[in-house]
């Protein structure tokens, strides 16, 4: 049989097993691509298009069954299957249904009191994304190890204690999330995502945590951490030596003081520190060169540190539910400011210096004991500002 004849009989085989030549020979879509594809919302719309069907989101349709036809999905990629827990899973990743779809690289999982992750997902060898969070799950199989291509891995809010000390060869993984798992043992877990070269952003909130082991400090990649919501009175130096840290969040928890290191994290763009004990920033925020947005809201700040005003690319403050009676004059320090947020304090005027932030557009001044001729003064005044009392 020669080349021709080949091809065609090979492509009529394909097609007679439910198979698209597509399908077979495409390789996997950019998020991009994704994003600008059309999604279907019901196994009736994408069986009335399997060809075109790369995203189908069945999230919260209460189904209770599986249907033999998704075997014809051939150029799905996307799957949300979240909110569905009367599903058999199991059954669910088998060949006979969407285990026989090896292109999928997004699955979604989430809320469907899982206990465990079906044996059946190893089967996706393009897995991208994959979400199973708010369910019941006490460990990630080793076969999560074999996803060479996964970024995403969001697993908040379940019973995991630890992680398969193979994940750590998992080179593109960029965003784990672990929020929620309360009897997450750290000292386990931050070793093995040490060897995540290429990991970005780490989710640990709400996880019980009351202390953080020194090899934090070895997460030399993260680009964003999220501590909030734990028990944490006094963060450890060693975790402000995150050189590359952009984004840090410790809201939520009980802090009273922070270290002077805090000056190390010199690519830091985004602080939060809202809710918790502070009654002093340090003097060493001011080295902090690169923050554009600050949240100390709901502390005991009695007053503002001159130190804040040396953050020259500052474009947004919160300052709310403090114990500030006054700002100081140095605010005119902070050009680039677009939001100040000082709602809830004990404020009965703004500094004159404020008129040197040129660049605001938003002043939050509810709560405070400033008489409403003031107020009426400043919107006079700055008519290009909003201002909210």
């Amino acid at each position: 049989m020669n080349t021709r004849y080949r091809v065609c009989f090979f492509t009529i085989f394909l097609l007679f097993n439910g198979f698209s030549y597509y399908s077979i020979f495409s390789q996997p879509l950019s998020i991009e691509e994704l994003a600008r594809e059309k999604v279907y919302n019901s196994y009736d719309e994408a069986f009335g298009d399997p060809w075109n069907c790369v995203v189908l989101d069945l999230s919260y349709q209460n189904l209770t069954f599986n249907s033999e036809r998704v075997r014809n999905l051939n150029n799905l990629r996307v799957l949300h299957l979240a909110g569905n827990p009367n599903v058999d899973f199991e059954e669910a990743f088998t060949r006979k249904y969407f285990g026989s779809l090896p292109y999928l690289q997004i699955i979604d999982l989430q809320e469907n009191n899982l206990k465990y992750l079906p044996s059946g997902l190893s089967k996706f060898p393009y897995l991208n994304m994959f979400f199973a969070g708010k369910n019941q799950i006490t460990e990630i199989p080793d076969y999560f190890c074999r996803f060479e291509y996964l970024q995403v891995l969001s697993l908040h809010h379940n019973r995991i204690r630890t992680l398969p000390e193979c994940l750590g060869s998992l080179d593109s993984l960029q965003t784990l999330d672990l929020s929620g798992n309360t009897s997450l043992q750290l000292d386990q877990v931050i070793p093995i995502l040490k060897e995540c070269r290429n990991l970005r952003q780490l989710y640990l909130s709400e996880c019980n945590l009351d202390r953080l082991p020194v090899t934090i400090s070895d997460l030399q990649s993260l680009h964003y951490l999220n501590l909030s919501e734990n028990k944490l009175s006094q963060p450890p130096q060693y975790l402000f030596h995150l050189s590359h840290l952009q984004e840090l969040y410790l809201s939520g928890n009980n802090i009273t003081s922070l270290p002077d290191d805090i000056q190390f994290l010199e690519n830091l763009e985004v602080l939060v520190l809202k809710n918790n004990q502070l009654k002093t920033i340090p003097n060493t925020i001011k080295n902090l060169h690169k923050l554009v947005y600050l949240d100390i809201s709901g502390n005991k700040l009695a007053n503002v540190s001159d130190s804040l005003f040396f953050l020259k690319e500052l474009k947004e403050l919160h300052l709310a539910s403090n114990q500030l009676s006054s700002l100081p004059a140095a605010i005119k320090e902070l050009t680039q400011l677009e939001v100040l947020d000082v709602s809830s304090n004990k404020l009965t005027s703004l500094p004159e210096e404020v008129d040197y932030c040129n660049s605001l557009k938003y002043i939050n001044l509810k709560g405070n004991s400033i008489n409403k001729e003031k107020v009426q003064r400043m919107k006079d005044k700055w008519k290009t500002v909003q201002i909210v009392f």
